[in-house]
């Protein structure tokens, strides 16, 4: 998990999220039937795309590339169930993988939440060790977080260790080249693997700390 910056609002929500928001809570309240349009509202396409955009891709939780294996899902950060006013609230939205979604479902408690990527800065609360991650001690936040959407999941930790991996064969090759621009060449495409649109950047930026100092 990376801190992520929230992008502007798309347009269609812009010109629409109050509209929205009223006639779901209209309804919601007052026992009426909920037309699925009304109900799904969130999942607009260019709402969705955005949302893509500002993860690049990736869940926001787990990090985890989505739509090369699966369409990817829009999410309630605090679920619509527990707040209806937010059923279409720009900054309660976000991109996330469905193991990741139906983990969560609709936890929510105000006292003990889930870390926010768009509000939190996940490297205050996480340490990532090798393809594990673990919460700082003390940080009861992120306990819950790394127990609830089981970011310690056997298939996650399988995939960051393939990253990891190439990113060490990378490691090893700077090994052959001590100067000249070969060197130089190498160092910027692992210092790229660290990027924020690649694929568990918070595991392999801790890994590349380590690595980097001992070169």
């Amino acid at each position: 998990m990376i801190k992520i910056e929230k992008l502007p609002k798309p347009g269609v929500l812009s010109d629409n999220e109050e509209q929205w928001t009223d006639e779901y809570i209209r309804r919601k309240s007052g026992d009426l039937s909920i037309p699925k349009a009304a109900e799904t509202r969130y999942r607009h396409p260019d709402i969705k795309s955005t949302l893509r955009l500002e993860s690049h891709d990736k869940c926001i939780f787990c990090e985890s590339k989505i739509s090369h294996v699966f369409p990817g899902e829009t999410d309630h950060i605090i679920p619509s169930s527990k707040k209806p006013e937010y059923i279409v609230k720009w900054d309660n939205l976000g991109y996330v993988c469905k193991e990741c979604n139906r983990n969560k479902h609709n936890y929510y408690d105000a006292r003990v939440p889930l870390l926010n990527p768009f509000v939190d800065e996940p490297k205050e609360y996480l340490l990532f060790v090798g393809p594990l991650v673990f919460p700082k001690p003390g940080r009861i936040r992120a306990t819950t977080t790394v127990e609830k959407l089981k970011l310690d999941r056997s298939a996650l930790i399988e995939r960051k260790k393939e990253r990891l991996q190439n990113v060490q064969l990378l490691l090893e090759r700077l090994e052959l080249f001590p100067h000249g621009s070969a060197r130089e060449f190498l160092l910027e495409e692992i210092e790229a693997e660290a990027d924020s649109s690649r694929e568990y950047s918070a595991t392999v930026r801790q890994f590349l700390n380590q690595a980097l100092a001992e070169v």
